[in-house]
């Protein structure tokens, strides 16, 4: 929850690991970034934990002193902080019965609940172009997602040398990786690890 919400608008490597990191150390679990390709996740803690722990220490100290990460849903001081968005969606996925990652690779499999919970997470604050979300199912192992941040956007801007979309960028890159003969998530993975590089 906290890689997805974080990750949006902030530098991957300097802000989102070792907000992912101070989060699990301060809760005592061994693995910070799972993914669902290895389940059950041996210490996993279910994801009506991580709400608690926000709502007993209010947004603002769980911001400050938990995972020391005040980013804000927008660049506006007034913005709601983070922490907010990933508490609502993780109340979300609560009220919807998620709340493991086996959990949510059922949900992946159930196109009908699906659409119901993404139409719930697309009024938490911060939604934005719906990167967010889309980066959510990836992490939850849907291959077929991309995550249409400033890093892809970039480069199909810089390759097509005009402005792209969200909406195009995720046709593109889908269309791409199917004549590449790969995931999207696999074509989205190379792109951003080519933006960073470079």
């Amino acid at each position: 929850m906290l890689d997805a919400v974080f990750s949006i608008n902030a530098h991957y490597e300097r802000h989102t690991v070792p907000t992912c990191h101070r989060y699990a150390t301060w809760s005592g679990l061994s693995t910070p970034l799972s993914d669902s390709t290895h389940l059950p996740v041996h210490d996993e803690q279910p994801l009506r934990d991580f709400v608690t722990h926000i709502q007993t220490h209010g947004e603002a100290v769980f911001s400050s002193q938990v995972l020391r990460n005040k980013q804000r849903t927008r660049a506006n001081q007034s913005a709601p902080l983070k922490v907010e968005a990933a508490r609502r969606y993780a109340e979300v996925l609560v009220s919807h019965g998620i709340a493991t990652l086996a959990d949510a690779n059922a949900l992946l499999a159930d196109l009908d609940k699906l659409k119901v919970v993404e139409q719930a997470l697309v009024n938490v604050v911060g939604h934005g172009s719906g990167a967010r979300l889309s980066y959510l199912w990836m992490l939850l192992g849907d291959d077929s997602r991309i995550k249409p941040d400033r890093m892809v956007l970039r480069w199909l801007q810089a390759v097509l040398d005009r402005t792209v979309t969200t909406r195009e960028a995720i046709r593109l890159v889908t269309e791409a990786a199917a004549h590449l003969g790969c995931t999207p998530w696999e074509l989205d993975h190379a792109i951003w690890e080519h933006q960073r590089n470079s």
